[in-house]
C-alpha cells in the first residue's frame, strides 16, 4: 500500500503537525509526505492546455505530485480551516489537478481528510462540505473517511492529550486498511 500525505497549509502548524505523526506511524510499504508550503505551484493560468492533453502546459512542482498522485492508494489530506474554506495555497493544488478531471488517472483512489480550524468544529465540517466534497467528487475519489480537530494556536494538537489519541485511532485505521 502506498500512502501520500499532503499538508496544505501555509505554515507549519496543527495541519503539518497531525500529518507527521500520521506519516511516522503508518505501517506501510510506502508513504510520502508533500509540504504544499515548500513546494512551487504556480497559479493554474485558465488556459485549458490540460483539457485537450492530459497534463499541464505549467513546468513547476506539481508535476512530480501529479506522478505521486497516480501511484498512491491512499491520499490523505490534510488543511487549516480559513474562513470555512481551504487556503489559497491548497486551492491552487486542487485547481491544477484539472488534468485529472474527467480521466481515470486518479478516479477511485482512497481519500482521507484532515481539516483543523480554531472555531466549531461545524465550521470545520464546512470546508469539507465545500471545496474538499467538489475536489473529491469531480476526480472521482472514494472518502474513507475525515476527521476534524479544534486548533487555533500554532502547538495547540502537539499539547492536547485528546486529539493526541484520536490521531493515534486514525493511525491504526489506516494500518488496518486492505487497500
Amino acid at each position: 500500500m502506498k500512502v501520500l500525505l499532503i499538508s496544505g497549509s501555509p505554515r507549519k502548524g496543527n495541519t503539518e503537525h497531525i500529518l507527521k505523526r500520521i506519516f511516522e506511524g503508518l505501517d506501510v510499504e510506502a508513504k510520502e509526505l508533500v509540504l504544499l508550503r515548500e513546494a512551487n505551484i504556480k497559479h493554474c493560468q485558465g488556459c485549458l492546455y490540460c483539457d485537450k492533453n492530459d497534463a499541464c502546459c505549467l513546468d513547476d512542482d506539481m508535476q512530480v505530485i501529479y506522478d505521486r498522485l497516480q501511484e498512491a492508494d491512499i491520499i490523505i489530506l490534510g488543511t487549516p480551516n480559513y474562513y470555512d474554506n481551504v487556503p489559497g495555497l491548497l486551492k491552487d493544488f486542487m485547481d491544477r489537478t484539472n488534468p485529472f478531471y474527467e480521466t481515470d488517472l486518479i478516479k477511485n483512489k482512497k481519500i482521507i481528510n484532515v481539516v483543523v480550524g480554531g472555531g466549531s468544529l461545524d465550521n470545520s465540517k464546512r470546508v469539507f462540505d465545500g471545496a474538499l466534497k467538489f475536489f473529491e467528487q469531480a476526480h472521482g475519489l472514494q472518502v474513507i473517511d475525515s476527521y476534524f480537530f479544534k486548533a487555533l494556536q500554532n502547538g495547540e494538537i502537539a499539547d492536547d492529550e485528546e486529539a493526541q489519541d484520536y490521531i493515534d485511532a486514525i493511525i491504526d485505521k489506516i494500518n488496518s486498511l486492505d487497500v
